[in-house]
């Protein structure tokens, strides 16, 4: 989600599906390209013969096999933006690898590199992070440099931090941002399949999505996993969901009364501090 903070769309919007899907398709289309280029060179891997790729079928031709075999239509949309009729034609003489691109969370990887985690959106807006050298907080360097353009991060950084980073009810942040900054708890579920499935149609191997639900009804899983079904996701991965008790922070000093009239008239609420042990 760090590349749609920075261009202003919020998680759960057409924007950021459009553009999960059009680069996902550009990464795909140039990664297949280049292992074909890299056959040429070095020659295809062993058991390169009757498979998929010799036949000439691609990541995105896999959703109608997908949709036969289970005798029920995938919900995708299958529009191309690349030439793809002119990959399959080179694929069928040669592939470098049997599997290319699969998505994971990469939460370690993506904090030593200053950004999030491969599809997943932010998790918290504040965290602590714990290294040899001991704990510190760390903020979400995008939510900073919003609220400084506007002129509000050195008035309500305070309450930012007595909130535990949820912005969600804090007085004088415009909606777009509150809606570009919504944490992992404060989007709806369907957001989390359907940049998913935007997503899988374009990759060979699974995506491991991460899904994150407030609610502990066992209907309402049922009927979001089998939303995930449907739109062609192979697989999800870490069910997470929130806790019920918000423990005390003893770092910041809160206006105990003002903090509870926020909590009454709050309707959403964030998750709070998510550590890191690295």
């Amino acid at each position: 989600s760090d590349v749609l903070e920075k261009l202003g769309y919020c998680y759960e919007s057409k924007e950021s599906y459009d553009l999960v899907d059009q680069l996902t398709e550009f990464i795909s289309y140039h990664a297949i390209d280049q292992s074909a280029d890299l056959a040429k060179q070095l020659g295809s891997y062993p058991t390169f013969a009757g498979s998929g790729w010799s036949k000439g079928l691609l990541p995105i031709d896999t959703v109608d096999k997908l949709s036969k075999d289970r005798g029920v239509k995938v919900k995708i949309d299958q529009k191309t933006r690349l030439d793809w009729d002119g990959l399959r034609k080179k694929v069928k003489k040669g592939m470098r690898n049997a599997t290319l691109m699969a998505i994971a969370p990469t939460a370690n990887i993506g904090h030593v590199a200053g950004t999030t985690p491969g599809i997943d959106p932010q998790f918290a807006q504040i965290f602590s992070r714990s290294t040899l050298n001991g704990k510190f907080l760390e903020v979400n360097h995008n939510l900073v440099r919003d609220l400084k353009k506007l002129g509000l991060w050195d008035d309500l950084k305070d309450e930012i931090f007595a909130a535990q980073g949820d912005i969600q009810d804090i007085d004088g942040i415009p909606q777009n941002i509150k809606d570009v900054y919504k944490t992992s708890f404060q989007l709806s579920p369907y957001a989390f399949i359907e940049v998913a499935a935007r997503a899988q149609k374009w990759v060979d191997q699974a995506i491991s999505r991460n899904m994150y639900l407030e609610t502990r009804d066992i209907d309402e899983y049922v009927k979001i996993y089998s939303e995930a079904w449907k739109r062609g996701l192979k697989t999800t991965y870490y069910l997470h969901v929130k806790p019920r008790h918000q423990s005390e922070q003893t770092t910041v000093s809160v206006d105990k009364i003002a903090e509870q009239k926020v909590r009454t008239n709050s309707k959403v609420r964030g998750f709070g501090f998510a550590k890191i042990n690295k």
